[in-house]
């Protein structure tokens, strides 16, 4: 595979520059001073950092262990709130909730969770309390089979105690974080279930109700759920297990959650999310959520976003906007071997495969001759192969034709020689018009050189125009 740039740097690039942004637009005079001391760590490297999402963690400080296990972050600057992470001997970490930022610490490393003891941080003492609570429950569950009725009996008990502690707690940030891992109660059945057709609408029931509830137990406009790894996870499991992998369902779905959320720093968040994640993603056709939720959310609020960032968007938009499913595929005009204009629109044929390649490309040797594979299939369809070399060298392009024996395609090179000058021209900017930054890239067309199909894989073609003939034909709903 050839690949030439990656447009993701767009989403990657701002977002880094907007999470360094917030963090440096919290500062404060207040500063911050937290003692820590682990029994067990010795001589070695502490780390302070936050989290961002569920994937990233942001360092805002080090220090070093004495041999007794004592160490200090300080700094001027007050650090911005959220959950975070104090973390050492490689893979063990320790969270604290990031409120009040003058308080200490002590534990041990043989029982971090039950040896904790806090100093100066109501957040950090509740939170504590919660989870050595949860670890004593726990353990008297896992001592017990669950058909014993002392099971039951502890599993009210951690119901009764997280639900007191959460109302003992509820002004504190440490309640919000442990109600977001909560699931939405489900409420009663309106019926009992007696066959096939109250267990499938039982079923609807629990879905439409637990797909509008979801986000219930998440404070969507407390920014500090940026700083912590549940947003980003909540985001994603429900895009991916409650929504319809079509455009249609998901800016549907992500129009409802941004009409709750009305802090600026939770909005971008989630929208970046949003975005990023359908602008190349895997299912066919997604990519024209990622055109709505950049022309509604980036285009439409500039305020939210800096101008480069918003360019950057539009510039985008203006590559793929033409490139969505449905869409009539922009023209091309190309030579063909023997000389002549070749164009893509008179390509006879009920499909059009549109194979865009790099003869130099090494993925593309290897690509083309699973299509030619396929040439008698396509015939059954009436489909035809409109090949394209983006490499503007004329030798190499007729050796690949000849080396894969692929003369019975519709062969092209963006070539052209000026009848007045005699010198050669190029008409076509692949990169922009076609969206090209790997090859090969494959599109399907309808017989009116409609997008149907793209970066369909080739071992997959088959299955994919099976697929749509039966959608059409009413076969698949």
């Amino acid at each position: 595979m050839k690949i030439f740039f990656v447009y993701t740097f767009i989403f990657f690039s701002f977002f880094s520059a907007f999470a360094q942004t917030k963090l440096s637009s919290a500062s404060s005079p207040k500063g911050y001073l937290i003692k820590g001391k682990i029994v067990g760590v010795k001589n070695s490297e502490v780390y302070l950092a936050h989290y961002f999402g569920s994937t990233q963690q942001v360092v805002k400080d080090t220090a070093k262990a004495d041999g007794d296990g004592n160490f200090t972050f300080k700094g001027k600057t007050e650090l911005p709130k959220g959950l975070y992470l104090i973390t050492f001997d490689q893979s063990k970490y320790l969270d604290f909730i990031m409120g009040n930022t003058n308080f200490s610490f002590e534990t041990d490393t043989l029982d971090l969770i039950n040896k904790m003891k806090i100093v100066g941080s109501d957040e950090n003492q509740a939170f504590y309390s919660f989870q050595k609570e949860m670890v004593s429950l726990y353990e008297k569950l896992r001592s017990v089979p669950a058909n014993d009725p002392r099971f039951a009996a502890i599993r009210k008990s951690i119901l009764d105690y997280q639900q007191a502690w959460m109302l003992k707690n509820k002004n504190l940030f440490a309640s919000k974080l442990i109600k977001a891992t909560f699931e939405p109660d489900m409420p009663a059945f309106s019926r009992p279930v007696k066959n096939a057709k109250d267990s499938a609408d039982l079923f609807q029931f629990q879905y439409r109700y637990y797909k509008k509830h979801f986000f219930d137990n998440v404070d969507l406009n407390d920014e500090k759920f940026i700083r912590t790894p549940f947003l980003q996870k909540k985001l994603e499991k429900f895009f991916t297990d409650l929504v319809v992998q079509e455009s249609d369902s998901i800016t549907k779905e992500a129009d409802i959650i941004l009409a709750k959320i009305k802090n600026e720093d939770v909005r971008k968040y989630v929208i970046y999310k949003i975005s990023s994640t359908y602008e190349n993603h895997n299912v066919i056709g997604t990519d024209a959520a990622f055109v709505h939720m950049s022309e509604k959310y980036y285009i439409n609020e500039p305020k939210l976003w800096d101008t480069s960032t918003v360019r950057r968007i539009k510039e985008r938009v203006k590559v793929l906007k033409p490139l969505l499913i449905g869409k009539k595929i922009p023209e091309m005009y190309l030579t063909d071997p023997s000389g002549k204009l070749l164009t893509l629109s008179t390509a006879p044929g009920n499909y059009t495969i549109l194979f865009i390649y790099d003869p130099e490309c090494s993925h593309c040797k290897e690509e083309a001759p699973k299509l030619v594979a396929l040439n008698d299939y396509l015939k059954t369809k009436s489909a035809i192969v409109f090949a394209v070399s983006i490499l503007r060298e004329k030798e190499q392009w007729k050796k690949f034709i000849a080396e894969f024996k692929i003369q019975n395609w519709y062969n092209g090179v963006d070539v052209h020689v000026n009848s007045k000058t005699g010198k050669e021209e190029y008409y076509t900017d692949f990169k922009n018009t076609f969206d090209i930054y790997s090859t090969p890239i494959v599109y399907v067309l309808d017989r009116n050189k409609k997008i149907i199909g793209k970066r369909i894989p080739i071992e997959s073609l088959k299955d994919f125009i099976e697929f749509h003939e039966n959608k059409l034909s009413g076969k698949i709903k």
